[in-house]
Parts: C-alpha cells; structure tokens; sequence
C-alpha cells in the first residue's frame, strides 16, 4: 500500500532552511516582548468545552477542532446521540480564551497589572489560502489590569518594535474603536441590537466595497435611508487627509470627546515612539470581533502584502464574565506564519554560522572530532560530512538547507563561503 505523504489539508511542514526563519523570528519576537516587560506563560492545547464556547470570540467558535470522548465515556449505542454525547474538549483556537483562565486561577500569584506573554500554537479549521493554515503559532502580549490608554500604547510600540526588528519597512498601523463604530451606527438612526449584525456587513468593505455593503444591509432588512446616511460617514471619513482631520470630523458626527481624545493620544504617542517609516493611520473600517472588543481596535500591514499580519484590541469584559470580577484588558499578536512566510519570500537571510565540515574516507575519526570541535569554539554551528561523488550537487544543497561555510579536512585553514 502506498502512503499519501503530504502533509493534511491546511498544515505545512516546514524544511530546515524554514525552521531558520522560524526560529529567528520567534527569538527576536520573544526577546523584543521580554524587553518591554512582559512575562512568559504557557497553557494546554485543549481546553474545556464549556470555556472555549462561553466566550465572545465568535466566528472562530464555529472554527474549533474538539476532541472525541474516549473509552467507557464514549457509547455510540446510545439513542438519539447529540454532539454532547461524542464530543469531550477542544483544541485552543486562541490564546487569549486559556490566558483569561490562567489568569482567573491564579490572579493573586500574579502582578497587577499583568503583562504576558504566549508564543504558541492554535488550531482552527480554517478554508487553507496564502497566509492562512490550521495550525498556526500565535505572537500574543496581553495587559490585564490597565484600563488607561498607556496599556496600548505599550503593547503597540512594543509589537511594532518587533516587527523593525524581523526587518519590515513598510508597516502601517491602522486604528479604530468599537465604540466609535457603536456610536456612528446608533447615530444613524439604528437601534442598540442591530449594532453586532451591521458590523458584520461593515467589515467587508474591503471585499465586497460600499456599494456591496450597502445592497447587503438593505437586504437584510435595514432602512435604506438610514444605510446611505451611514455609509456616508463612512465616505466622509474616508476622505480625511490626516488623523487630525478625522477625529475632526467625528466630533463634528458627535462622537464622544472622552473617545475621540483617547484615539488622539493613543495614535499620537505611538507614532512619536517608533520608526518614522512605520505610519499609524486612523481607519473607521477597522471592524473586528464582533462581541468580544470593547474599545481600541487595531491592525498591523505591511503595505507590500495588502492584507494584515498582526492585530488586536481591548476586551474589557472576558475576565468579569468568566469570574464575575471586573478586570480591564487588551492585547495585541503578530500574525507569525504570514510574517514568516513574507520573511522567506523576501529571501530573508538569518545570522547563523552554520558550517559543513567535509571529510574524506583517509580521514581519522579523532582528528575530525577534534577539527569539529575547534570550529564550534570559534562560534560555527559544524556538521561533518563525507566527501560526496558529486560536490557541486551537495554544496547546492548546503546552501539550500541554509548552510553559508564549508571547510574540507585536507585544507582546515581554508573556509568556502556557499
């Protein structure tokens, strides 16, 4: 019988010279994040059934992988089976779920603020595209305990620092808040409880643009005048040269000063504190998580790619619906596999010193040990090899699993750059 070897729809294995990119990235994020004060925890993969689907994190809900009971618990002769009959846990399809419940089980262990870190994997059964796969790693600081504006200003200069650092130019942070998106909308004439169900629509101008927003609204049942007085706040918004001129004009719409001047200090000290490269631009259609932010809203672009690699908000009440006490929050996380697909594409070229020491069948066993272990105390990451029939081949392959040296034991003193 004959194995399909490929990897399961939606997953991806990774070669050496990936893993390069990988772990580089996942050092430099790690120890940018460390730098800025944030602390590293790690959760399990799965979790309770009644945590991941009690939360706010819609759509992603519907995307969980979940777990089939084992042994005695689970009786398939049962009649009239339910999903609660088979089903048992599910796999994390965030981080931020199992961080809420870390922090709600050891809340007095912890600072106050809290300021965490996780660097993990995550699992949803997504639709597979570029930039989007089933297991992936999440890059995630969180900040519970600050409701003030500095608590995004610290995570958003620290990611964004981060992303300097794995070498992106082109980075625009765009910028918004759900309750600048509440009240534009209730302005408008529409009512508190249409409010979820008109974001939906909202957030797909990018796809289907205004006039497919507005045929869609109008389909679902809502006022035609009230929708072309909203989508022309949106208009208005949009032609805003500045974010000056924008939270202007939301003034002028009667948007909450306390709201406008939060987004005004928030933009304005993150732009002062990070490259003058990197922009940071209000964007009214920012529409993300429906019922589960609660204020700032944000996403990370890198202006090369079109589509976001990084993002996050404020959701100030996940703690206080899973323990009943209010706890402010807000977090941010680097899209880490399409940072790192980008960083290949871009022939992304780490700083290893990964060297391939070549032998031939003459050679003593203890002098190759003894040259291998040299070259590791001059910094080298060796790997020996035997000298191979066809050397151009071999050394293309070196090179190709991200090897940058090569030394032969007839000519120690003589390193070829790959």
């Amino acid at each position: 019988m004959k194995y399909n070897t490929s990897p399961v729809r939606g997953t991806v294995d990774y070669l050496p010279i990936e893993m390069e990119t990988i772990s580089f990235a996942r050092d430099i994020i790690l120890k940018t994040y460390k730098s800025n004060g944030f602390l590293q925890i790690k959760t399990p993969i799965l979790e309770n059934l009644d945590l991941l689907t009690g939360g706010d994190s819609g759509d992603n809900q519907k995307l969980m992988f979940k777990t089939i009971k084992r042994g005695m618990a689970l009786d398939l002769t049962k009649e009239n089976l339910t999903e609660a009959d088979i089903v048992e846990e599910g796999l994390r399809y965030d981080l931020t779920v199992p961080l809420v419940r870390l922090f709600a089980n050891n809340r007095e262990k912890l600072p106050n603020p809290f300021k965490a870190i996780q660097i993990d994997d995550v699992f949803r059964a997504e639709r597979p595209q570029k930039g989007r796969v089933r297991q992936f790693t999440q890059c995630d600081i969180d900040i519970l305990g600050d409701s003030s504006p500095l608590a995004e200003i610290d995570l958003l200069t620290s990611g964004l620092e981060a992303y300097l650092k794995l070498g992106f130019r082109n980075i625009s942070l765009k910028i918004n808040d759900r309750r600048v998106l509440n009240e534009i909308i209730e302005k408008c004439g529409f009512e508190p409880q249409d409010i979820v169900s008109i974001c939906v629509s909202l957030d797909k101008f990018g796809k289907i643009g205004t006039d497919g927003v507005k045929t869609e609204l109008i389909q679902n049942g809502y006022d035609e005048k009230k929708v072309g007085k909203l989508l022309n706040v949106f208009e208005e918004l949009k032609q805003a040269s500045t974010n000056a001129e924008s939270f202007d004009k939301l003034l002028q719409f009667g948007i909450s000063n306390g709201v406008v001047e939060n987004l005004k200090l928030i933009t304005t000290e993150v732009q002062k504190h990070i490259p003058s490269e990197f922009k940071v631009v209000y964007d009214a259609t920012i529409i993300r998580g429906q019922g589960y932010y609660t204020g700032t809203i944000y996403e990370v672009y890198d202006d090369e790619f079109g589509r976001a690699i990084g993002g996050g908000g404020r959701y100030d009440k996940m703690v206080e619906k899973m323990i009943g006490v209010s706890v402010p929050a807000v977090g941010f996380s680097i899209g880490f596999y399409p940072v790192c697909m980008l960083m290949n594409e871009r022939k992304f070229s780490s700083t290893n010193q990964k060297l391939a020491l070549v032998f031939d069948k003459n050679s003593n066993v203890d002098e190759i040990l003894n040259a291998k272990n040299e070259f590791k105390n001059k910094g080298f990451d060796v790997s020996i090899f035997e000298f191979p029939k066809n050397f151009n081949n071999f050394a293309e392959r070196l090179k190709a699993n991200g090897y940058k040296k090569l030394v032969k034991m007839s000519s120690l003193d003589k390193i070829i750059e790959l």
